[in-house]
């Protein structure tokens, strides 16, 4: 195989990390005072969401400077 067209499982972690970080933050954002109470004032899906997405882009970054099949 010729290198860049392995696949690479990092774009994918970084993809599902990534649409899992959206969702969450987005719900976050939209908390309503009663769920918020429950998790002791802190927005805990914003705060989880923000991690996930620079996790993502962790991977994202790893995948794209550190390519697949270098020697």
């Amino acid at each position: 195989m010729t290198p860049g067209k392995t696949f690479d499982v990092r774009w994918l972690i970084a993809g599902l990390l990534g649409l899992y970080g959206a969702v969450l933050t987005v719900l976050g954002l939209t908390d309503s005072p009663a769920e918020v109470a429950k998790a002791d004032g802190i927005r805990i899906n914003l705060w989880i969401g923000l991690g996930l997405l620079a996790v993502a882009a962790a991977f994202a970054a790893w995948a794209r400077l550190a390519p697949q099949g270098r020697e």
